[in-house]
This record gives structure tokens, sequence and C-alpha cells, in this order.
């Protein structure tokens, strides 16, 4: 297949109602700082503005990996899960095991693409849906959790591991030089290699894709490995910064990261998105808690308002979809 064939499907033509979409998160993200300026003066002080950005690079990191499989028209339910096994692998392998952190961590990671290499194998091999894979194997990681760290807590982390999720370089959080350095990468893997190109190729096309001689399935079970590795690597920072791992760790990552990936502006019919995007999604799932914290309205609200902003970026994809249609033809 020619490397032309390639970027036309995966980079359709940009006209002005797809421009409309890329800047409108951009624009909610800063309608949201405004308002969150006004309710507290003091939001825009530097050491805010970095707090709010060390909280919201975990969930970036791991937004990643589901923006990677949801380019690629699937999605993985068994994030939460992968977070709470392979954080709990790394964790008793350092206490327990007196592992350093530095020989732990890889084999948490290695933990988490063989998690994902079973996504993928079960989508690709067995057929089943991505939906339906992944919320089995949802089920099947948490019970594997359970029985491997029995109800215990862990924690007493080395300060060299801590640093990772704490500390602090030239007086800025090391997690944010972490989101930073995934950024770069990502940014490269999509836009300026031929993997990223196969991609998005098969999320805007996939029988086009087929055709034109991409094998879907070797590239949908890299994705799924990616997305597993990206959020074991997201939990492994995570517990860093709390100095514990426990068995019921992990929840509501996948739902941030779900979160984080379509209100980024990543289409969930595949094909369409951006790591920028989902560094802004996971943004405004941050701001949108923080205003929520300042208004005294109870967390139990929080997972409501996510869900229904979730929506209303589905929403907004699908209508601003149907205009650029309209106005292509």
């Amino acid at each position: 297949m020619e490397q032309s064939d390639i970027k036309r499907l995966a980079f359709p033509r940009f006209t002005w109602i797809r421009f409309i979409t890329a800047i409108s998160r951009l624009v909610v993200l800063l309608l949201m700082v405004i308002i969150l300026t006004v309710l507290n003066p003091k939001f825009l002080a530097p050491g805010n503005i970095l707090n709010v950005l060390r909280q919201a690079a975990p969930i970036f990191i791991i937004g990643v990996g589901e923006t990677i499989v949801i380019l690629a028209r699937g999605i993985d339910l068994s994030m939460d899960s992968i977070a709470s096994l392979t954080s709990v692998v790394t964790a008793t392998l350092m206490i327990d095991n007196e592992l350093p952190f530095y020989a732990a961590m890889p084999v948490g990671l290695s933990v988490g693409a063989v998690l994902g290499l079973i996504n993928g194998l079960i989508i690709t091999k067995v057929k089943l849906p991505p939906f339906i894979a992944t919320f089995g194997t949802w089920l099947l990681f948490k019970g594997l959790t359970v029985l491997w760290i029995d109800g215990r807590v862990i924690s007493g982390f080395s300060k060299e591991f801590t640093y990772l999720g704490m500390g602090r370089f030239l007086g800025i959080p090391v997690i944010i030089f972490t989101a930073i350095i995934v950024y770069i990468i990502f940014r490269i893997l999509l836009k300026h290699t031929t993997f990223g190109r196969k991609i998005y190729a098969i999320g805007a096309n996939p029988d086009a894709s087929r055709v034109s001689g991409i094998k879907i399935d070797r590239i949908i079970i890299i994705a799924f490995i990616i997305s597993a590795v990206m959020g074991t690597f997201g939990s492994q920072l995570y517990i860093a910064r709390i100095n514990s791992a426990k068995s019921d760790f992990g929840e509501g990552f996948a739902l941030d990261a779900i979160a984080a990936t379509l209100i980024g502006g990543t289409s969930f019919d595949g094909g369409v998105g951006t790591i920028e995007g989902t560094i802004i999604g996971a943004l405004i799932i941050l701001l949108l808690r923080n205003a929520m914290n300042l208004l005294g309205i109870s967390p139990y609200w929080q997972g409501l308002a996510t869900g229904v902003t979730i929506i209303l970026a589905v929403l907004g994809d699908t209508y601003l979809k149907k205009i650029a249609k309209r106005y292509e033809n």
C-alpha cells in the first residue's frame, strides 16, 4: 500500500467545520477558567495552576491509551481493573519482595502489556465487540486483583518512587514533566509514523483499510496493548503520589479516560481526534470538579456531571458532523 493512500484514508480534507470542532473545546476550557477565577480570585495563582496540572497529568496519561483505542473504533472498559491489578503487582513487588522501583515498574508494565494483549486477542480472534470483551475482562482482572492483594492496603513506598508522583524539579511537579514527555512521544507516534496513520485510517474506514492491505487485527492488538500499558503507567504514578495501593484503587479511571478522550474531541466512530484534545479533555474534567467543590456540590453528583458532559460532547460532535457532511457535499 502506498504511503499517500494511507495518508488519504487517515487525514480527510480539512474544512472550516472541522476547525470549529477543533477549537470549541479550547473555548470551553477558557470559559471554565474564567468562571473559576470569578468564583475564586486565587485560582490563577501559579501554585494552584501547577496543582491542577499535577492532578490532570495521570488522567491525561491514562487517557492517551484510551484515545488510541477509540481512534481505531474500539473502547477499553477494563482500564479500571488493569490499573488496579498492575498497581498492586507493582506495589507488592516493591514492599513484599523488596525490589527497587526501577525493577518493579517494568514488571508491572509488562503485566499491563499482557492484559492488553488478552483484550486485543479476544476482540480480533474471538471476534467479540470491544465493549463486551473489555467489560468481561474488567470483571476478570478485578477478581484477580482481589485474589492478589487479599484485602490489604500496601503503603510505605521508597522516597525514590514517591518522588515520581510527589516530587518537584525546578519547582514544578515531576509528574507534569512526565506528562509532557508522554505527549511528545504520542504526538510523534500518531502524526509522523505509519502506525499512527494506520490507526486513523482504520477508524475512518476499516473496509477500505483492509482492502488497501492494512493488517487491521495486528494494529488493533497493538492499540489495546498501548492502552493497557498507559493505564498501568498512569496508575503507577498515581500510587506514587498517594503512597498506597489497594484492591479498589483505579475505580473511575476508565470513566475519566473515556471522558477526557471524548470531551477532547475524539470521535466515538473513530478516525478523528488528537492528543492535544485529550489534554484539554483532562483539564476540563479537573476544572469541572474544582468548580463543583468550590460550589459545595456533593461528590456523588460529580460522576453525574461528568456523564452529562460526555453526552453533550458526543451530541455536539454528531451535530457538527452532519453539518460538515452537508457542507462538503
